[in-house]
Order: structure tokens, then sequence, then C-alpha cells
């Protein structure tokens, strides 16, 4: 009788709990598995490649090392190109994580997000089997076993019989059977246990698959209890785990052949392989498994009656506090205690333990206790009813009618009361939904004011600046045509008929040269006859010859860039690129200026970097320079980047898209 008890308590409050994360289809070879992973990372063939095996390391570490599975996820999160894989599978693995963090609200809404993009394609429907299935477990608090029975029987197992892929699909159903085995019921899981078995018999090499149902065979056995077919079960297992010893599978292992060993109440064996258990579970960091071995243990004690042992194994657990964070568990703990307390005749400590459970408000002593005052209550109420039954026997004649009266008068009042609420809470509704259905029109609203605020501050900001083009153009025009002719045409005079002394006409002459010079370096800087006629590349290698100097040098460098990039976007480039140089010129005292572009598919970058004094972003604001880049990059859909520190120089760094 004490046997079955404290097996019914692990079994009906632990072991969902633990094996619902704990089983993953992780391959058996684990050594290999992340061997494997870190080849793919290290010389992959494609950035996917690589990008997806950080995923994979990821989920392989969330379990046991928090800190490795975030550096392989946050790999892929920082990564420039993280697009090439789907977002689906970036929220499952995201999702994946914050399960092991026991963010259970964020993890929720990133499985949400993952099946909602998943369902959408044709591929990672592993992943979306997965997905559905962490997710309903993540909803078995708030929704039931009933909502996770659901998830499995209408999309996990429909999806992975339509995916052909035999593994998930009797992973689904042992999953299933591990399901209606959690609330009792041990023949239907059974049936759905015997269905993953079938299942496995497509798949010639046994795998994890095949040790998961086998070790959930062993425990829908031992509780029945049929101790033999348990030991067939455990004996398949056993042959796996002494060919992949290391599993993270091992522990769980050695647990259940210590509920085979007590189901038969040979209790040195079961202490034996839960020691070992506890071993390994320790090595592996797994410490739900180490909490759920050290249950074993205590059950194993106490069926011993050696109450010392099983005491001080459950105030280890309840300080550890891992499985007692979750409620329901942290009562069942509790109760323990009091009952072990009992057992050990320390009925004040027993007394105390059974009063903090009852502040948790659920314990079964609780229920107990609660029955028993019902039974008096009810008791008491009887006694009450019977006596004035005997009054209204004797009064029967001259009250019945007034009894009818208030009884009907009690329905009417009743009646009214109850549509009175009805209508109160249909009035609420309405209340609620108008005043949402106001909050999102005025969000609605104050959402349209700001896009036509921005959308007029960037037709603004276009019409100036394409204003600004104009006026250079023509200016350079007027340059061109008017000054540079006039110009031009007093030096041919100068030059043929002479002022009289030789050397003022070469003066003069030279004078006139340096200032046609100038006149077209102005006319140039305004409007660029090169970008127009020889494209981007030429017009700022020349930009960069022309605004150099003996005191500052300047280097251009370009790479692939090509030759059907819009107009508007190289003029763009190329005044960013003047006015950087310009303002390291009036301010930075450098040296040397790198002016680099390149082009990559249709990813363009323009990073201009000189070896000045830099300046602190926090201190100085924003000149019309600075300002005018920032402009140019918006008009183009881009982005600018500016890095300077005081004495390090400045770096501005341009992306945009063609």
């Amino acid at each position: 009788m004490l046997k079955r008890y404290f097996l019914s308590i692990i079994f009906s409050i632990f072991i969902f709990e633990y094996y619902a994360k704990a089983q993953q289809l992780i391959p058996l070879d684990e050594e290999a598995y992340v061997k494997q992973i870190n080849d793919q990372i290290n010389r992959g063939n494609s950035d996917s490649t690589r990008l997806y095996n950080y995923l994979l390391l990821s989920e392989y570490w969330a379990p046991t090392d928090a800190l490795k599975s975030k550096q392989a996820l946050d790999a892929v999160l920082h990564a420039k190109n993280k697009n090439i894989l789907s977002s689906g599978l970036l929220n499952y693995y995201q999702a994946v994580y914050e399960t092991s963090q026991g963010d259970k609200t964020k993890a929720k809404q990133l499985y949400n997000d993952a099946i909602s993009i998943l369902e959408k394609e044709s591929k990672n429907k592993g992943t979306l089997i997965k997905s559905w299935y962490n997710y309903a477990y993540m909803q078995v608090e708030d929704k039931g076993y009933d909502f996770l029975v659901k998830t499995l029987t209408e999309k996990c197992i429909p999806l992975s019989e339509k995916s052909g892929n035999t593994e998930l699909l009797a992973y689904c159903y042992t999953q299933l059977g591990l399901t209606f085995m959690s609330v009792g019921q041990l023949n239907t899981a059974e049936e759905y246990q015997k269905k993953a078995l079938e299942q496995l018999l497509n798949i010639p090499e046994q795998n994890t698959a095949h040790l998961i149902t086998y070790l959930n065979l062993v425990s829908n056995y031992c509780y029945k209890p049929d101790s033999k077919t348990a030991k067939i079960y455990l004996d398949k297992a056993t042959a796996l785990i002494k060919k992949y010893p290391n599993t993270q599978h091992a522990a769980n292992y050695y647990y259940q052949v210590a509920m085979y060993h007590t189901t038969k109440l040979e209790f040195t064996p079961a202490l034996e392989n839960l020691s070992k258990g506890i071993a390994l579970a320790k090595i592996k960091k797994q410490g739900k498994m180490l909490q759920m071995l050290k249950f074993r243990m205590y059950n194993v004690y106490l069926m011993q009656k050696d109450y010392t042992k099983a005491k001080a194994l459950m105030e280890g657990i309840l300080d550890e506090d891992i499985l007692t964070k979750e409620g329901i568990n942290r009562k069942i703990i509790i109760t323990q205690l009091a009952t072990v307390n009992e057992l050990m005749g320390d009925y004040k400590q027993a007394y105390q333990w059974l009063k903090k459970s009852s502040a948790l408000s659920d314990s079964l002593q609780q229920k107990k206790l609660l029955e028993k005052m019902n039974a008096l209550e009810i008791s008491h109420q009887t006694s009450v009813k019977q006596q004035t039954i005997n009054r209204l026997e004797q009064e029967k004649k001259e009250n019945e009618l007034l009894a009818r009266n208030k009884n009907l008068r009690t329905i009417l009042l009743g009646i009214a009361l109850g549509l009175s609420l009805v209508i109160a809470f249909l009035a609420y509704l309405n209340y609620s939904k108008q005043r949402k259905l106001n909050e999102q029109i005025s969000l609605s609203h104050q959402q349209q004011l700001l896009r036509i605020e921005n959308k007029r501050k960037y037709d603004a900001t276009h019409a100036l600046l394409q204003g600004e083009e104009q006026e250079r153009q023509r200016i350079a025009q007027d340059l061109h045509d008017s000054m540079g002719g006039m110009l031009a045409n007093i030096r041919m005079s100068i030059s043929k008929d002479g002022i009289g002394n030789i050397n003022e006409t070469n003066d003069i002459v030279q004078k006139l040269d340096r200032s046609i010079s100038e006149m077209r370096r102005i006319s140039r800087n305004l409007m660029p006859e090169t970008l127009k006629n020889l494209g981007l590349e030429t017009a700022l290698s020349e930009l960069c010859e022309s605004m150099s100097y003996k005191k500052l040098r300047i280097q251009f460098e370009a790479f692939d860039l090509s030759e059907n990039i819009p107009f508007e976007t190289q003029l763009a480039l190329y005044r960013i690129t003047q006015e950087s140089i310009s303002n390291v010129i009036k301010y930075a005292q450098a040296n040397n200026v790198i002016v680099q572009i390149s082009q990559n598919d249709n990813l363009l970058n323009l990073t201009i970097e000189d070896d000045g004094v830099g300046f602190d972003k926090n201190q100085i604001t924003k000149g019309l320079g600075l300002k005018n880049i920032e402009n140019r990059v918006q008009l183009i859909n881009g982005t600018v980047d500016i890095t300077s520190a005081k004495g390090e120089g400045t770096t501005i760094n341009v992306e945009c898209y063609v």
C-alpha cells in the first residue's frame, strides 16, 4: 500500500514536468553530434549552413549550459546576413533558449510567431512540428492537458505523416502516450506507445526516438504495475545505453532502472542505480533530472522506513528550489515533509509543514481536512434542517401559503438579479469594446499624422536639396559659359598684344590662368561633369585628387561598382564624400584620409575615414555639414553611422540599396 501511494505521488506530480522538457531528439552519440556541428560552423560550404549549425548548437546547450547556448544564438542574431535564414527558424530557436531560462511568456510568444511564419513555408516542417508541440506544452498550465492532446492529434501527428518524417511521427506518438500516462490513463498511454514502436520498425538503426519510447514504456508498465513487461523494454534500453553511455538520456535510464527495482521492492539495486543517475545528472548539469532522481531516492528511503535520510532529501530539494519553482511541485514537496515528520513522530514539525502546505491551498492533506470539515458542516446543517422540518410540519397548514409566496418572491428576485447581472456584464463588454476601438482609432490617427509629418519633412528636404543642385548647375553653367569665356578672351588678348613690359604680361597671364583654373574647379564642385559623363568611380577619384594637397593625402579605393547605379544615388554619394572631406579639411587637422566605396550585389557601402583629432559625439551638436550628410542619406533610403572619439579620428559609413 505504501509503495503504491508514493509511486502515485511521483507519477501524477513530477513525471510530465520533467519528460516533456528533457526528451529532446538529440542524437545518442552526442560527442560526434557536437563535433559535426562545430565542423560545419568552421568549414561550412555556405553562410546559411554555418548559421543554421549555430542554431543547432544553441538548442543542444539550452537545457544544460545557458552561457554556451546564448553565445551560439547571438552569433546568429548579430550576424549581418542572418536574413538568409527563415525568421520562423530564428523565432523557434530563441523560444528554445527562453524556455530553458524559465521565461514562459516570451517563449510562448516566440513559438507562436514561429508557427505563423513556418506554416506559410514549404520547408522546415520538422521545426514547425516541434514548435507546435512546445507551444502546446507551454499552455498546459493555462489550458490543460486536453489542449496538448488536441495539438498532438490535430497538428503534430498529421504534419509528421504528411512530411514523411517517421522519426518525428514516432516521437509524437510516444509524447501523446506520455501525456495520457501523466493523467493516469495507462491503457490509452500504452496504445500510443505501441503506435510509436510500429513507426520505429521502419527505422532500421536504433536512435534517440527508440530509447525515449522504451523508457516511456518502462514507466507505463511500472505504474500498472507489470514489472515483467517493463523488463522487456528496459533490456532494450540497456542495449542502447551500453553503446552510448554519455547520452543526456543516461540519467533518465538509471531513473527507470530504479523504478523497475522499486516496483519489485528491490531497494538496494534501486538505490545503486539512483546514485549512478545522480552522478551523471550532475556532470550533465541536468538540474530537474537530478531532482527527480533525488525524489525517487526519497521514495525508496520512505519505503525502507529510513525516515532521516528521506527527510534530508526532501529538505535538500526544497532548498535547491529547482522543481519547487512550480507551485504544484512545491505543495507536494511540503506535503511530503509533513508526512515524513509525522512518520518520525515529530508531530509539531509535521504540523508546521502542514500549515505551510495549507497556505498553498491545494495539498493532499488540505483536501482531506476540508473533506472532514465539510462532512461535519453537512451533518450540522442536516440536523438544523430536520428540526426546521419538524417545526414546519406542525405549522404546515397555517404557513403553507406564506412559504409558497416567499419561495416565489425569492425565485423572482433571483431571476431579476440574474438578468441585472447579465445586462451589466453585456454593458461592460460593450463599453470595453468601444473603449478599445476608440484607443485604436486614436492610435491610428496619431500614426497617420506622424507619417504625414515625416512625408512633409522628406518632401521639403528633397525639394531643398534638388533646388540646391539646380542652383549649383546654373551657377556652374554661368561660370563656364560667361566668366570662363571672358577670362579666356582677356588672356588671349594679353598674350597676343602684350602691355609693354614682358614680365608684367607674363605675371598677368599666370594670374589669369590661375583664375581660370580656380573658376573651373569651382564649376566642377558645383556640378561635376565627370559624374555625368564617366560615372561615380571616376568622379570620386577625381574629387579625391583635386581636394588633396601637400599636408593632406587622400587615398581612394573602389571595388565592384556597377554602371547601373541611379544618377540620383551617385550624386548623393558624391556630395556626401565632398561634404565629408570638406569637414576633414576644416576641422579634423588630419594627415590622411581613406575614401572607400564597394558594391556587393545590390548593397552599396561608402566609408570615409581620417586620422584627425576626432570629436566627442555626446558633446558636439550637429552642424550643417553633418545634417546635409544625413539628409542626403535619407533621400536615398540609406543608413549612416558616424564613429568618432577625441584623438582617434572619425569614420563615416554609409549603406544603401540600389
